[in-house]
C-alpha cells in the first residue's frame, strides 16, 4: 500500500472519527458522499433542471444559468475539487468548481465571480483561477436531508457570500437569497473502482 494511499486512508478514518453526524460529509441525491474531484450535475431544488453555461449577449465569459430550456435535463457536469487529499467534500471545505472540457470562449472551466459593470451585479462565471474560492454549505430552508447551499468566498473582505439564481435574469450570481441544490452522479458509480 503507498504511503499516500496510507496517508489518505488515515486523515479520512480520523475526520470520520472526530465528526460522529452521519451527515459529517456531503451527499449526493443518492446519499453517498460528494468525492473529491468527481463530476456532478448541480441542481436547484425549485427547478428540474440542472445547472449548464450560456453566452450573455453573445461574447464571454460563460455566464451559469440553470438548463431549463429542456424540462428534466440534469445540466452540465461539473467537477467539485479540493486540494486537500481527502476523498469527500465535506461542508464548509474550500473547493473549486469547473466544467469538463472545453468551451466555446476557449477560457478556463474554472468558476468565479464576475462584476457586471452596467447592472453592478455580481455573477458566477467561467474563467477563474486555480483559487479554491467556494464552500458548501446545509441549506437551510429545506428539510431535504441532502440539500445545500453554496458560497463564494471573498477573499478581499473575509465574506462568505450567498450564491443563488437571480429572478429577473436567471443566472446565478451573489444573491441575498441563496439558492438551494442538491448533487447528483454524472459518472457510473462502478468507474469509482477503476480510477
Amino acid at each position: 500500500m503507498s504511503s499516500s494511499l496510507l496517508f489518505t486512508a488515515l486523515i479520512t478514518l480520523v475526520l470520520l472519527l472526530i465528526v460522529p453526524s452521519s451527515t459529517a460529509f456531503i451527499a449526493d441525491t443518492d446519499g453517498d458522499p460528494i468525492h473529491n474531484g468527481r463530476e456532478y450535475y448541480i441542481v436547484p431544488v425549485t427547478s428540474k433542471s440542472g445547472l449548464t453555461y450560456t453566452q450573455k449577449n453573445g461574447g464571454c465569459p460563460l455566464y451559469i444559468t440553470s438548463s431549463s430550456k429542456t424540462e428534466n435535463s440534469p445540466g452540465t457536469p461539473i467537477t467539485i475539487f479540493s486540494p486537500a487529499r481527502l476523498p469527500f467534500i465535506f461542508p464548509n471545505l474550500h473547493i473549486g468548481l469547473s466544467f469538463k472540457g472545453p468551451t466555446p470562449c476557449g477560457e478556463s472551466v474554472m468558476w468565479t465571480q464576475t462584476l457586471d459593470p452596467s447592472s453592478r451585479k455580481a455573477y458566477i462565471t467561467t474563467g477563474g483561477d486555480a483559487r479554491m474560492s467556494f464552500i458548501i454549505t446545509k441549506g437551510k430552508k429545506s428539510n431535504n436531508l441532502h440539500t445545500y447551499e453554496l458560497k463564494y468566498l471573498s477573499f478581499e473582505d473575509d465574506n462568505r457570500n450567498n450564491v443563488g439564481l437571480f429572478e429577473d435574469d436567471g443566472l446565478l450570481g451573489l444573491t441575498k437569497n441563496p439558492t438551494a441544490v442538491s448533487f447528483k452522479k454524472a459518472f457510473n458509480f462502478l468507474e469509482l473502482s477503476t480510477s
